[in-house]
C-alpha cells in the first residue's frame, strides 16, 4: 500500500499577502539590509500588496506572471502627486524589489516558481549630472562660513571631507572616528552603497580641517557625551545624512551660488575635476565606490564638450594642413 504524503500546510491555509511580505522583511533584516531602506521596501510592497487586493488577489498562491505584468504596466501609467508619470528609475526600484520578494518566496519553498521573475526591468537612462560645481565655486562653498558658532568649524570640515572623498552624505554619516587616520591620510568607508567597503584618500587641507574639529570643536560639542561618530550635532549625538544636506544648502545660500548644488554635486565635482586632471576612470571607480565601471562612465560625458574642443584642435582630420605638404589640403592650423 502506498503511503500518503504529507499535505503542504499552505494548501490548508494559504498565505495572505500581508504575512509574506512580514516574512520577507525580517529576512532581510536578519541578512543584514540597512535600516535606512526598510521603509521604501516596506512602501513598494504594500503598494503592490493594497492594488493586488484590489484585483482579488489575497494570498501568494493566487500571484501568477500574468499579475505582475499587469502592475507593470500599471505602473507605466501611475502618475506622481504633480501629475506627472514616475521616473524609470522609481519603476526599477518597484519591480526589482517585487522580483527579490517573489525569489524569496521560492526560495523559501512557500511557491513552487518566482511568478515576479518573469519581469523585465526597463533599461534606465543615465542623464548627465547637473549642477555640478567648478573648481572656482566648489572652494568658494567651501570657505564660506556659514556662521560663527562651532558648528561653521564642523561644517567647513564636512565640505572639505565630502569634496576631498566624494562620499555620499550616508556614508560621511555612518563615519566612526576609527575610520579616519589623519596621519596617514584615508579614511575607511563601512558598508557602502551595497555594504561594500572601500579606502579612499583624504586630502592634506581635509586632514587639517578635520584635526581642527578633532581637537577643539567636537569635544565642546559632546557636552559630556560618549559616541564613536565622528560629526555630532548640537546635542552631541550623531549627525545624521539629511542633516548634511540641509548644511550643504545652507553653505550654498550663504557662498550665494546660483546652482542648486547638493552634497551629490561635491561628489560629481571630485570625480570631475580629477577626471579633467587626467585621473584613470578605473581609479576612479574604486574612489567613487561603483560596483559598475558604466556608473563611472557618466563622469566622463560631463567632460564632452572639453574633448570636443580638444578633438578639433589637434585630430590629423579636423586640423586643416598648409598647403605645399603633400596631402591635398590646405589652410591653416585652427587657433
Amino acid at each position: 500500500m502506498n503511503e500518503l504524503l504529507p499535505l503542504n500546510p499552505l494548501i490548508l491555509n494559504p498565505m495572505l499577502l500581508h504575512e509574506a511580505i512580514r516574512r520577507f522583511l525580517v529576512w532581510l533584516r536578519a541578512i543584514g539590509r540597512l535600516p535606512s531602506t526598510f521603509p521604501t521596501l516596506r512602501s513598494i510592497l504594500s503598494l503592490f500588496r493594497v492594488w493586488a487586493e484590489a484585483q482579488g488577489v489575497q494570498t501568494i498562491e493566487q500571484l501568477t506572471p500574468d499579475l505582475f505584468r499587469a502592475y507593470q504596466q500599471e505602473l507605466t501609467f501611475r502618475l506622481r502627486r504633480d501629475g506627472r508619470p514616475i521616473k524609470i528609475g522609481t519603476q526599477l526600484a518597484h519591480l526589482g524589489t517585487l522580483r527579490k520578494w517573489g525569489a524569496y518566496l521560492l526560495e523559501e519553498d512557500l511557491l513552487i516558481s518566482n511568478p515576479a521573475g518573469g519581469i523585465r526591468l526597463p533599461r534606465a537612462p543615465r542623464p548627465l549630472p547637473r549642477a555640478i560645481p567648478d573648481v572656482e565655486e566648489a572652494i568658494r562653498l567651501i570657505e564660506t562660513k556659514t556662521g560663527e558658532d562651532l558648528l561653521a568649524y564642523r561644517d567647513k570640515a564636512i565640505l572639505e571631507l565630502l569634496y576631498s572623498t566624494g562620499l555620499r552624505r550616508g556614508e560621511v554619516a555612518r563615519l566612526h572616528l576609527s575610520d579616519i587616520d589623519l596621519v596617514g591620510g584615508y579614511c575607511w568607508v563601512r558598508e557602502g552603497k551595497g555594504r561594500k567597503d572601500r579606502v579612499v584618500p583624504l586630502g592634506k587641507i581635509a586632514c587639517q580641517q578635520l584635526q581642527v574639529y578633532l581637537d577643539a570643536v567636537r569635544p565642546v560639542m559632546l557636552h559630556g557625551y560618549e559616541t564613536g561618530a565622528l560629526f555630532v550635532n548640537h546635542r552631541g549625538s550623531a549627525l545624521s545624512g539629511p542633516a548634511i544636506g540641509r548644511m550643504v544648502k545652507k553653505a550654498v545660500a550663504s557662498a550665494k551660488l546660483s546652482r542648486a548644488i547638493t552634497t551629490h554635486s561635491l561628489r560629481y565635482a571630485a570625480a570631475t575635476h580629477m577626471m579633467k586632471n587626467g585621473a584613470p576612470i578605473r581609479h576612479l571607480q574604486e574612489f567613487l565606490g561603483h560596483a559598475s565601471i558604466g556608473t563611472t562612465q557618466v563622469y566622463t560625458r560631463v567632460t564632452i564638450p572639453e574633448l570636443k574642443a580638444i578633438h578639433a584642435k589637434y585630430h590629423p582630420r579636423e586640423v586643416e594642413r598648409p598647403s605645399g605638404d603633400g596631402s591635398g589640403e590646405t589652410g591653416e592650423r585652427r587657433k
